[in-house]
């Protein structure tokens, strides 16, 4: 098989693209495990972006088997076992779309990033907004990534050079906290208490 090089030079170079400030587009990366105080961290990191006009994606993987988004019985879950590729439900004030297949995450990522634009044209107050992709559990996506654990040992397990910090609940252990600043050269930093300073450290 042949394989096309343009193409997947073009692709590459696209993902890098998103990476850039000019396209007002950031993906943080939270990782961890079970316990770790990533839901936590990437709820204050929200909070505090959202208060200072972002634009913010949050983006989870689950892990778990057989697991459904909808719920079962309500209309939108009988569409679905009906047949339905796409069944898209809304609200006044909520919008949702399910796909009833994996799909791509920077794939859901660039469309939701051209649906919002598209919402916010004509609206000069929103038109300078920066967009942050928070995603939690994606451990293969490029990007900046803050690993939340709860002692050393789990540092250790998965350090690796594609970690910018190390956050999450090994903060609230101040003698575990102080042994891995011994042992291991990263950055540390308490999301909860000094969102900020992550974001200095990943340079947003």
């Amino acid at each position: 098989m042949i394989k096309d090089n343009d193409n997947e030079n073009e692709n590459e170079s696209e993902n890098q693209n998103d990476q850039e400030p000019n396209n007002q587009i950031q993906m943080i990366s939270f990782i961890g495990y079970s316990k770790s105080g990533k839901t936590a961290s990437i709820e204050k990191l929200i909070s505090y972006l959202h208060d200072r006009n972002y634009i913010v994606f949050a983006f989870k993987h689950i892990h778990q088997e057989n697991f459904s988004i909808d719920t079962p019985g309500k209309n939108t879950w009988k569409y679905s076992k009906a047949g339905a590729d796409v069944v898209v439900s809304q609200s006044p004030k909520e919008s949702a779309i399910l796909f009833n297949r994996s799909i791509d995450p920077i794939l859901m990522i660039n469309s939701i990033k051209q649906l919002i634009q598209q919402s916010l044209k004509g609206d000069h107050r929103n038109s300078n907004k920066h967009t942050i992709v928070i995603l939690e559990g994606f451990r293969d996506l490029k990007g900046k990534k803050v690993l939340c654990v709860k002692n050393l040992e789990e540092i250790k397990s998965q350090m690796d050079p594609s970690i910018d910090a190390i956050s999450g609940s090994i903060f609230s252990n101040v003698s575990e906290l102080k042994r891995a600043k011994k042992e291991i050269s990263a950055k540390f930093v308490s999301v909860l208490e000094y969102p900020e300073e992550l974001l200095k450290i990943l340079r947003i």
